[in-house]
Parts: C-alpha cells; sequence; structure tokens
C-alpha cells in the first residue's frame, strides 16, 4: 500500500467513524444510554472495584469513610471515563451490526463496551494514587471536605506495584465491566419499550 494509499484508508475511516458517532447521538436514547451506561459502570462497577482495590487489597486511599471514598472515586470515574464512552458505546453498536446472529447482539454489544472500559481503566489504579492517594492533594481535600475516618487511617495499607494493581483493574474490571453494562442496556431497553409504548 503506497503513502497516498494509506492517508486516503485513513481519511475514509475518519469519515466513517464521525459518521457513527453522529447517528448513535441522533437521537435523545443515545444520550440517556451514554448516560445511565457511564452511571452504572462508575458506580455499580466502581463499586465492586472500589471494594477490590480499597478493602480487599488495602489501596493507598483518603482516610476517609468507605461511603465516601466509593462515591469520591466513583465521581471521578463517571466524570473522566464518559468521554471514553461517548466512543466506545457506537463502537459496539458498530460491532453488534456486524453480526447476523440475533441471539448473539446483546453478547456481543456488553462485551465490547465491558472489554472497552475495563482496558480504558487499566491506568485507573496509577492515576488514584497519584491524584487521590492518601498524601495527593486531592486525597487532603476530601480528608478536609468529608472528614477523617478514624477506622479507615487505622487500616494497613498494602504496598503493591503500580504494574500488577493495573494488570489486576483490567483482569478483574473488565468482567464487572461486562456485567453492569449488561444492567445498564436492560435499564436502557426497558425505558426504550415503555416510550415506544407511551
Amino acid at each position: 500500500m503506497t503513502a497516498v494509499e494509506m492517508k486516503d484508508a485513513i481519511a475514509r475511516t475518519r469519515r466513517g467513524v464521525a459518521a457513527g458517532v453522529r447517528a448513535f447521538y441522533a437521537r435523545p436514547m443515545g444520550w440517556f444510554a451514554l448516560l445511565v451506561t457511564s452511571a452504572s459502570l462508575a458506580y455499580a462497577g466502581g463499586g465492586a472495584m472500589f471494594w477490590f482495590h480499597a478493602i480487599y487489597r488495602g489501596e493507598n486511599g483518603p482516610p476517609i469513610s468507605d461511603v465516601w471514598h466509593w462515591l469520591f472515586d466513583s465521581t471521578l470515574g463517571f466524570v473522566g471515563l464518559t468521554p471514553a464512552l461517548f466512543l466506545i458505546l457506537p463502537g459496539a453498536l458498530w460491532a453488534v451490526d456486524r453480526v447476523r446472529f440475533a441471539r448473539a447482539k446483546t453478547a456481543i454489544y456488553v462485551a465490547v463496551v465491558g472489554v472497552g472500559f475495563g482496558v480504558v481503566t487499566g491506568p485507573g489504579p496509577f492515576l488514584h494514587d497519584t491524584l487521590v492517594g492518601r498524601n495527593a492533594f486531592l486525597g487532603r481535600l476530601a480528608v478536609d471536605i468529608l472528614g477523617r475516618d478514624p477506622a479507615v487511617a487505622a487500616r494497613a495499607v498494602e504496598e503493591h506495584s503500580t504494574l500488577s494493581e493495573m494488570a489486576l483493574q483490567v483482569v478483574v474490571g473488565t468482567p464487572v465491566y461486562v456485567a453492569t453494562a449488561l444492567l445498564a442496556l436492560a435499564f436502557v431497553r426497558m425505558i426504550a419499550r415503555r416510550g415506544a409504548r407511551g
């Protein structure tokens, strides 16, 4: 393939991606799906991953109550990762459109959303410790605003390599995000059916 042909193929791909994203968000249901899926992955999936990292593995988080910590981390995830989902959801729909078997469409959709989101969250443990860890600015600010929890402060903080935490985020997080993407899809479909009947 020549350089000109490569440039032309890249330009066609960009136009196709832009058209797919525009088509997905041309209807209000696309935006609703983004909001519901992002909330489900960030808060339900984020809750499971909060338990895994903060409680089970003993991450280096701010010494605030577990509920506040989950809400804080999940809200940061919701804000920071919704732009990635903005592209992942139309991509998942594109993948579904290439599947001929109707029964496989739901599985393909939630798999693409869950795996895509799981991979995107891979750097999460590094970013968490850097931005909102125990001694980071946002971590200290969270303690100032939400209060110090003596029980959480007394917990032993386990030392884990950043690389192992990032790998576990993807390996453990992906099935969690597939499951929460399925929950989000079920809710969006239920609302869409009600809207169609009303």
